[in-house]
């Protein structure tokens, strides 16, 4: 049975920051993360929960909450996309409906011909 692996949403919550903090350690370096498919960042739960509790280990040594650990950057990460792939992520996230519309238009152009 493969493992299954968090997503972004699923860290920050473990974590107790904010998706785009998440993001900003993967860049750093200071999170491990793998990329799926190119594009998704997906975490194993062993290596946050190990994250988590060195944090809880060091925050209890110094009497603080855990959600100090990481800072508190309020700079936005940017990820240039151009316009392929968007188009690429419209259609590989909307090829159902978009085949099942044209199936749908198919049958009634033939029954209307």
């Amino acid at each position: 049975m493969p493992e299954k692996l968090l997503t972004i949403s699923e860290t920050s919550r473990l974590l107790r920051i904010s998706e785009r903090e998440v993001k900003n350690l993967v860049q750093k370096g200071e999170l491990p993360a793998y990329q799926v498919g190119g594009r998704f960042l997906r975490f194993r739960k062993e290596q946050i929960e190990a994250i988590q509790n060195e944090i809880l280990v060091k925050a209890a040594g110094r009497s603080e909450s855990p959600a100090k650990e990481f800072p508190r950057n309020r700079t936005e990460a940017t990820y240039p996309e151009s316009i392929s792939d968007r188009l690429a992520d419209f259609f590989y996230f909307n090829d159902f409906y978009i085949i099942a519309a044209t199936i749908a238009l198919l049958i009634l152009w033939v029954i209307f011909k």
